[in-house]
């Protein structure tokens, strides 16, 4: 019979943790032994696949553990060379992503072919190589405490759904196995049922994690709503206290005055109103005795330029008073002319008069 590689990976799938199981499986691959390579490249596929869940990988190992043990007995060296190339990288990639119950039943399965010699010395130290590389992911250890738990609910899940979709495909096949005119029928539904149920614990358990997962991710989710929203509140108040010390804001009360509208001194009739103003009120705070002086002044200047035009104007004098102004000092006129008629010297001498009636005054 020819080497089927669908037959073989069927043999995988429906692969049982039992001495029964295992030895009819590999009594079928002794059978195919000048197949051998095909085998082993078959079973190295089978075991990188990610869909493949890692119990089924431990229970393949298991199948290879039977069969190269089988083969050095009856001195069939096809499998312990075909197995011997591909062992070691299997297990460098299969061996970090087993749980540690797992790791130890495989590293077992290891010690006993370095023990019995299965492989050669080359093979064999290649393969406790493999099981000494770190795990590549990363420890829950250095995550932060917050997200441990959400950590180990994801590692859960992707185990478990690697295994659900192998599962449901053993399930799938044993049920088109079933024959209804079969005379073991009976028993045959027996262990497509307990194939169905333990599909359902596999799908069922994922179920769980995933609820789990969902419950974890919504409680970060409002953590992290929560602390965004306070943070925002924190940049809103840093930007309003920045703007309330910027320099700008200080100048806003000298711009403000400046806005003021200012007045200068100019040739306008509001100016010479004012000034008219000033100088009213200059007039007043003047001494009163001071202004009747003034007045009397003009009054006789004009009375002067008026009736005796020959006269010369004298320089003024000013006499200072012991009060701190100075008093205007009004020039005597001069002596009338000899010559002049009677009527001229009357004229001359009635000015004088009311000159000096008017100082008197």
């Amino acid at each position: 019979m020819s080497f089927s590689e669908e037959q073989f990976l069927n043999k995988l799938n429906y692969l049982e943790d039992t001495q029964e199981s295992i030895s009819s499986a590999s009594k079928w691959l002794l059978s195919q032994y000048r197949e051998a390579p095909r085998v082993a490249q078959c079973w190295k596929n089978y075991m990188l696949q990610n869909n493949v869940n890692t119990r089924r990988k431990l229970l393949a190992i298991y199948l290879t553990n039977h069969v190269v043990q089988q083969a050095k007995a009856k001195k069939i060296i096809q499998f312990q060379i075909a197995f011997g190339d591909v062992a070691a990288p299997v297990l460098r990639h299969v061996y970090p992503e087993l749980p540690r119950e797992l790791k130890l039943k495989v590293k077992r399965v290891c010690d006993i072919w370095k023990d019995r010699a299965i492989f050669n010395e080359d093979v064999l130290r290649n393969i406790q190589t493999s099981l000494s590389v770190e795990n590549s992911r990363p420890d829950p250890i250095s995550n932060p405490p917050r997200l441990r738990e959400l950590v180990k609910i994801y590692q859960d899940l992707s185990k478990t759904e690697k295994s659900n979709s192998a599962v449901k495909l053993r399930f799938d096949k044993s049920v088109e196995a079933l024959d209804p005119s079969s005379v073991v029928y009976a028993e045959n539904l027996k262990t497509v049922t307990k194939i169905g149920q333990a599909a359902t614990d596999t799908i069922s358990r994922s179920v769980s994690y995933r609820k789990r997962c969902i419950e974890n991710l919504t409680q970060l989710l409002q953590e992290q709503q929560q602390l965004l929203e306070n943070e925002e509140n924190l940049i809103e108040e840093v930007n309003m206290i920045l703007q309330s010390k910027d320099p700008s804001n200080f100048s806003t009360t000298e711009q403000d005055d400046n806005l003021l509208p200012t007045y200068e001194a100019g040739n306008d009739d509001d100016d010479d109103d004012n000034d008219d103003d000033s100088s009213s009120s200059e007039d007043e705070i003047k001494p009163k005795e001071e202004r009747v002086l003034t007045e009397k002044r003009d009054n006789d200047s004009a009375s002067n330029s008026a009736e005796e035009p020959q006269f010369k104007k004298s320089k003024s004098l000013s006499v200072d008073h012991s009060d701190g102004h100075q008093e205007a000092y009004e020039p005597e006129a001069p002596a009338p002319v000899e010559s002049l008629d009677q009527e001229g010297a009357t004229t001359v001498t009635s000015s004088i008069q009311d000159l000096l009636s008017k100082l008197a005054n």
